[in-house]
Formats: C-alpha cells, sequence, structure tokens
C-alpha cells in the first residue's frame, strides 16, 4: 500500500472564527482549493517546488455576494467552480495567467430549480462539462431539513460550448431517459 505524511497544513491570511474555512477541498496538479463558507469565500494555494510549500495566491468572492458561497468547490486546470446552495447557483472562475488572478465569468443556476433546491450543494468540474448537485430537488411545499433527506434530488449537467448550456434530463414516449441540450439562463458572465 500507499505510505502518506503530512507535508502542509493550510490556513487563510485571513483567518477568524466561524469562517468553516476547509468545509470544502479540491485538488487539481499544484493547485488546491479550499471553500470557508462562513466566510463566503474560496482560496486558492499553489505549490511551486513539489508539495514541499504552498502559497495563497488568491481568494475568490461572488460578485453578488452570494450566501453560503464555498460550500462546494471543484477545479479542473484553470478553472474553479464554486456552489452557493443557500443562493441556488454556482460560480466558474477562471484563471489565465498560470493562477495569479482570477476572473468570475460564468453565474449558473437551473432553468427548473427554485432557491430551495440546494442547487449547488455538491460541484465537480472534468474538463467542459460541470455537474451541480440539488439535493432537495423535487421537493413539494414547505422544505425542513427533515424533509430536504427525503427528496428524490438532482444533478444538473452543464458544458462549455463558449456558452454554457444545460443538459437537461427527460423523457421519451416510452418512458426511457434520454438527454435534451437546452440554452441555459446566463446571469453574469
Amino acid at each position: 500500500g500507499a505510505t502518506y505524511g503530512q507535508v502542509a497544513k493550510l490556513t487563510a491570511s485571513d483567518a477568524a472564527a466561524g469562517d468553516n474555512f476547509g468545509f470544502s477541498v479540491a485538488i487539481d496538479g499544484a493547485t488546491v482549493v479550499v471553500g470557508a463558507y462562513g466566510k463566503e469565500a474560496v482560496y486558492v494555494f499553489r505549490t511551486r517546488n513539489g508539495g514541499a510549500t504552498y502559497g495563497q495566491v488568491a481568494k475568490l468572492t461572488a460578485a453578488d455576494g452570494a450566501a453560503g458561497f464555498g460550500e462546494s468547490v471543484s477545479i479542473d486546470g484553470a478553472t474553479v467552480v464554486v456552489g452557493a446552495h443557500l443562493g441556488g447557483s454556482i460560480y466558474v472562475f477562471r484563471t489565465t495567467d498560470d493562477g495569479a488572478t482570477y476572473d468570475e465569468v460564468a453565474t449558473l443556476t437551473p432553468d427548473d430549480g427554485t432557491t430551495h433546491d440546494e442547487f449547488g450543494h455538491s460541484v465537480a468540474i472534468d474538463g467542459d462539462t460541470i455537474v451541480v448537485g440539488a439535493r432537495c430537488d423535487g421537493i413539494v411545499g414547505v422544505i425542513t431539513t427533515v424533509t430536504c433527506y427525503s427528496g428524490s434530488g438532482a444533478a444538473y449537467v452543464f458544458l462549455d460550448e463558449r456558452r454554457w448550456r444545460h443538459v437537461r434530463p427527460g423523457r421519451q414516449a416510452d418512458g426511457l431517459r434520454r438527454c435534451v441540450v437546452r440554452p441555459l439562463r446566463l446571469l453574469h458572465g
């Protein structure tokens, strides 16, 4: 089996009680992304020496100040995806200068969601595809912690083909599932 040894402990440059730093984490190569939804921020760290040390290179926040920003994070190459399930949206950031700066390039929402769906509770990215979890999707009526756990939930798939598009599950006449690609409402970017 593999043997792992701790090489670093990452903390935010502006750490404070209640930040929930480390609630969500993701890594791609030399870049580590850490969510701190209590501060509604995401921190980006990089190593340039094979992981011996990491330095904070960016602090990401939503332009619209979304509640719960940073509860979920994912990274693939130059793109960071951040969930803000309390606001019902996700945020896409990109760097074009090897991580020195990140720009918010899109805010994505489902075309059939409500603020109670918890869209953005989980996120993943691979290449040009983003998948977003909405664990409370499908619940009718008042949503509470108890009813949310009984929800059917949903996962939304978005494709980046020079503009973000939403792949939405549908049903054929014979009841088989298929995917229908529909234009996505782009809020920012």
